[in-house]
């Protein structure tokens, strides 16, 4: 059977990037279907089956789309919310093995494709691991701030004398706190002498300790197999975004412009993503103003679309390619 499907895994309140990659496939005639994983399994259905002959598995989406195992090319791996349409007045008891179940029943799925996966889950699980991430940025010469992840009081207040006082904090992990309904993101903040006396929270919750760099300016650089796509940003732009640019992203969207890595850092980056064993990646880059690029982070799957908006860099175009370009 000829395999012309792409499977883009996501949600049902994903941005334009779904529409963008899936134009590009079906231009090319490639079938690219949706799988929104917060609709299964209320209204997504998928059925592996296995005997002593082999395995089976089909998927059909809300829209009625179907693809067979034997017909799917490659998958793209973007978001995973499975269990997330279930009712909201659903028993808790009930509820959360339901999420727990649909969420193993989709892995064991995307497991079973015996296909291209940019990328697999759970080789970005693994490159989502931040001190995993900065051993090997280490390894392949790409420069970095020093940095402390850890529950111990002791040693932050170390970490913070060692840097002259000259650190930020922030966490593992992007997350929201809700009050009254309103959504409070978590960002990076600088660490101030005060915080010192409030540290015993950290048996709650560990979190990572930065030394804080100077900025010239933000970079995004988006790894798309052997390419890189940059965008820059100048923190001074507004005000309250000096430590983390997210804090006024929804604002500062056009304000980004295009970037040129020197081709060292640019091919750094993407013998970092082959080491994670990522077809892609977003990374958050510092210049400094004495010239230096150091190395944050890699977020397997970070968003790269407001670059492909405003920007015109190609982002998306690049995926599609890079899907159609395995297996070929």
């Amino acid at each position: 059977m000829n395999k012309n499907k792409v499977i883009l895994i996501t949600h049902s309140k994903d941005n334009g990037s779904i529409e963008a990659v899936s134009e590009y496939l079906n231009a090319r005639g490639v079938e690219a279907i949706r799988l929104n994983t917060d609709l299964f399994p209320t209204e997504v259905q998928v059925e592996t089956h296995q005997t002593n002959t082999g395995n089976t598995s089909v998927l059909v989406t809300e829209t009625g789309h179907t693809a067979n195992a034997d017909e799917i090319h490659s998958v793209w791996y973007r978001r995973f919310y499975p269990g997330k349409g279930l009712p909201k007045d659903m028993d808790p008891q009930f509820k959360n093995p339901s999420v727990e179940e649909s969420k193993r029943t989709l892995l064991g799925y995307l497991d079973s494709l015996p296909c291209f996966k940019l990328d697999d889950y759970w080789q970005v699980r693994h490159a989502s691991n931040k001190e995993y991430q900065l051993i090997l940025a280490r390894q392949v010469g790409l420069n970095l701030p020093a940095t402390l992840t850890t529950n111990s009081p002791s040693a932050v207040r170390d970490f913070f004398h060692r840097y002259n006082g000259n650190i930020i904090t922030k966490m593992q992990t992007a997350f929201s706190i809700w009050q009254d309904d309103v959504e409070q993101v978590v960002f990076t903040n600088k660490v101030e002498e005060s915080h010192l006396d409030k540290l015993e929270q950290l048996n709650l919750c560990p979190m990572v300790f930065q030394q804080h760099i100077e900025k010239e300016v933000e970079l995004r650089a988006t790894v798309v197999g052997n390419q890189v796509f940059c965008a820059s940003i100048n923190p001074e732009i507004m005000k309250g975004m000096e430590t983390d640019w997210r804090k006024k992203g929804s604002h500062t969207l056009q304000q980004w412009q295009p970037f040129t890595l020197p081709d060292d850092i640019t091919q750094k980056l993407i013998q970092l993503a082959t080491k994670l064993n990522l077809n892609y990646g977003a990374a958050d880059l510092i210049l400094t103003p004495e010239g230096e690029f150091k190395f944050l982070e890699i977020n397997p799957c970070g968003e790269f679309y407001w670059m492909d908006i405003y920007q015109q860099l190609g982002i998306s175009q690049a995926i599609a390619k890079n899907l159609l370009s395995h297996g070929r």
